[in-house]
């Protein structure tokens, strides 16, 4: 029986894998894809299906002239499992690379739109199997984009088979239901052989490289239809609405290019500029969404926030980070009103694919959140299923006055870390106190409200800005972070947490598990797992680095690692092409040091705006025989700049002992941070920085914790202790 359109021998063709049919499960499923279309679709609908016992077509068949004919399909259907993507195999070389040569080709082209606006494949994928990494990339070069597939997995702790018709949903970890899936691939075959039988089909292929665009009846329409929902807005006193008018991205045929986005910070346009602690709240919280879309190559918020102020144009900025798409927008308060406007920008040709206003209260929030994220993944091409929007703006509160008080700490927040004055956290916990209050199961409210204990335990000061003593800080600290764990609820978010309570804390035994289960996303604490791995941490944030070249944390991240790997000129060369600042500088100068070229980060140092009065600007100074004073005054200086034994200060005297020979003073320091709490993760990051210049046995926590992380001590030291060339001054 011919396929449905005219020129066409089939409307389906299956291509799958012998050893995936060896218990039936392939020609089961055909059978039931069969069953459903004759319910889903009027129109007989005709699959090829070979059930010889190789890959589709046979080797000695004369496969041009075949796949003239059964090739000739609408719809071509990969059962994708553990073995498909091999790619000396006849079912990849001979069906699929060759189906999508044809596709490319013919009257319709691969990639048409469908009639609800949408765009779709005519590779549909249905998955057997949790794949590799490896073959994922190798299905995602080959079209050109994303694998978006219909799965068909039952997945247990160490299961990973294809799903049967009689296995329950509940047992699943997928909670899919066999049926069900069947009916999703039935539904997506009858939308893609709808709009192929449309007239307008033919008249506008979807090739690659073509834009689509909005018809303009279409938006005619939609324009009648806002002005419609405003007078009903106005009448009824509701203040959200969206009627959208959204043009697809361009589909390009190099993967992920046409799916990567820098979110800007929201300008504030209020009279009274008072709004910037909320406009930067809806950025991250923008951004906290995408993240979740995997799909998506989003520019991280630290680069995106470098912007801010700039004046620069949209394209500019997008030509500078690399990428395809610029979210911008802009909130206005008049009253108890706030008006938000929001564009999402094609690089290419400065154009606006989508844009939109919402006057609203506050309580509208969060669905103006949802909806414009909801929006960008529409626009960018990017299909969500509900748990993916589900996932979206999980990870907060669903309290308004909550949302608000956090974010109002958070600006308070970001201040203490940009200045370092880290006594301004004490205010910012009045904000995340006032949050949990309000929603006591906001796990962020709980973790950042941690913070502040975490930087000033073992401070000088610290008593005086909270009168508890270090016993006390740690206590509220770790309290915080189990309460963050119990009520995180992103499995990512719970991870970072997890991670982060067992590296505060005298156990370290954990960490090694914790390491495989890493999500994809740093979360800022992973440098000091160069102790176990420099590779693990440089393979993690180098894959950050080409997402977002601008992440400066995830270039001195790689720096630390390939310092740790003493590819020092590997490192040094990741900051030859960058900007210029206090942050770079400072990276720079300390690789020149492990590099022993003392003189050249002296002078970096001092012809830069980072200032004498620091530790490693004394410690270059001295290796590079330019200090000019005697003990008594450097012992003068030491004490000028105070040392408080806290958690980040990793740049300590110990460097400056081991330089003067004072190597007794540089184990007995060690030894003073050692048996403070949390001082074994202080000399931790000491040694990620500087190196080991202390004997371990003068520290037996950190000894004790990098047993427990399965490191000798004893070989680690004989390995990393070193001695710098030895300084002598006049007493």
């Amino acid at each position: 029986m011919p396929s449905i359109l005219p020129g066409y021998e089939y409307d389906i063709f299956i291509s799958y894998r012998h050893n995936d049919n060896l218990d039936g499960w392939v020609t089961d499923f055909v059978q039931s894809l069969e069953k459903e279309l004759r319910s889903t679709l009027k129109d007989s609908v005709t699959i090829y299906f070979d059930k010889n016992p190789h890959d589709g077509l046979l080797e000695t068949h004369n496969v041009d002239k075949s796949l003239e004919g059964k090739l000739k399909c609408l719809i071509f259907i990969p059962i994708i499992s553990q073995t498909y993507c091999d790619t000396k195999s006849f079912a990849w070389q001979q069906e699929f690379v060759a189906f999508n040569k044809l596709a490319k080709e013919d009257q319709f082209g691969r990639d048409i739109k469908l009639i609800n606006g949408n765009v779709a494949s005519r590779i549909l994928p249905i998955k057997i199997h949790n794949i590799d990494a490896e073959d994922k990339a190798v299905i995602e070069t080959e079209i050109g984009g994303v694998l978006r597939a219909i799965e068909f997995i039952y997945k247990e702790a160490g299961v990973n088979r294809p799903l049967k018709p009689t296995d329950s949903k509940a047992d699943n970890q997928n909670k899919t239901d066999y049926r069900n899936q069947v009916n999703k691939v039935a539904n997506a075959v009858k939308e893609i052989i709808l709009a192929m039988k449309a007239p307008a089909a033919k008249q506008s292929p979807l090739k690659e490289n073509t834009k689509l665009k909005s018809e303009p009846k279409q938006e005619k329409k939609q324009s009648k239809i806002f002005l419609v929902a405003s007078g009903l807005i106005v009448l009824s006193g509701l203040v959200y609405w969206l009627f959208p008018t959204i043009k697809p991205a361009t589909v390009t045929s190099s993967p992920g290019v046409s799916k990567s986005l820098v979110v800007l910070p929201f300008e504030d346009l209020s009279p009274n500029k008072d709004q910037e602690w909320f406009t930067d709240g809806l950025t991250e919280e923008l951004l906290n969404g995408l993240y979740t879309v995997s799909e998506l190559k989003l520019i991280s918020r630290t680069t995106a926030f470098s912007f801010k102020g700039k004046g620069l144009s949209a394209r500019k900025i997008a030509d500078s980070l690399h990428v395809s798409h610029v979210l911008e927008g802009s909130v206005r308060k008049a009253n108890d009103m706030l008006r938000i406007t929001v564009q999402l920008i094609q690089a290419s040709d400065d154009s606006h694919l989508w844009s939109h206003t919402y006057d609203y209260k506050k309580d509208s929030i969060f669905k103006v959140q949802e909806d414009i994220a909801k929006n960008v993944t529409h626009a960018l091409n990017i299909l969500l299923d509900p748990a993916k929007k589900e996932n979206m703006f999980r990870s907060g509160t669903n309290n308004v006055e909550a949302y608000e008080e956090f974010w109002k700490g958070r600006a308070i927040y970001d201040e203490a870390h940009i200045m370092g004055k880290y006594e301004l956290l004490a205010q910012a916990n009045i904000h995340f106190e006032n949050a949990i209050a309000l929603d006591q199961e906001f796990a962020d409210a709980y973790y950042q409200h941690s913070d502040l204990y975490i930087h000033i335990m073992g401070a000088k000061n610290a008593k005086a800005i909270t009168g508890l003593s270090d016993e006390r800080l740690f206590d509220q600290m770790s309290n915080d972070i189990k309460t963050a764990i119990r009520y995180a609820k992103l499995p990512s978010n719970k991870s970072a947490y997890e991670f982060v309570e067992k590296f505060l804390s005298n156990d370290w035994s954990q960490i090694p598990a914790l390491l495989k289960e890493k999500h994809d996303r740093p979360n800022g604490w992973e440098s000091f797992l160069i102790l176990i791995s420099p590779e693990f941490v440089q393979k993690l944030y180098t894959r950050e680095l080409k997402v977002d070249q601008f992440n400066e944390q995830a270039r001195r991240s790689v720096a630390q690692a390939l310092i740790g790997k003493n590819q020092l000129d590997s490192a040094l060369a990741l900051y030859s092409n960058t900007s210029r600042n206090l942050s770079t500088i400072f990276m720079e100068s300390l690789i020149l040091l492990h590099k022993k070229e003392y003189e050249r980060g002296f002078d970096l140092l001092r012809n830069s705006d980072i200032g004498k009065n620091n530790y490693q600007y004394i410690l270059l100074e001295l290796l590079a025989g330019k200090y000019q004073k005697n003990y008594r005054q450097l012992y003068h200086s030491i004490d000028s700049i105070g040392f408080d034994i806290e958690l980040f200060n990793a740049l300590s005297p110990i460097q400056i002992y081991n330089a003067i020979g004072e190597y007794d003073k540089a184990d007995a320091l060690a030894h003073t941070i050692d048996e403070r709490l949390l001082g074994h993760c202080s000399l931790s990051n000491n040694i990620v920085t500087n190196g080991l210049n202390f004997h371990l046995s003068a520290t037996p926590n950190l000894a004790a914790r990098l047993r427990e992380l399965g490191i000798d001590p004893i070989e680690f030291e004989k390995k990393n202790y070193y001695k710098f060339p030895l300084v002598q001054l006049k007493r």
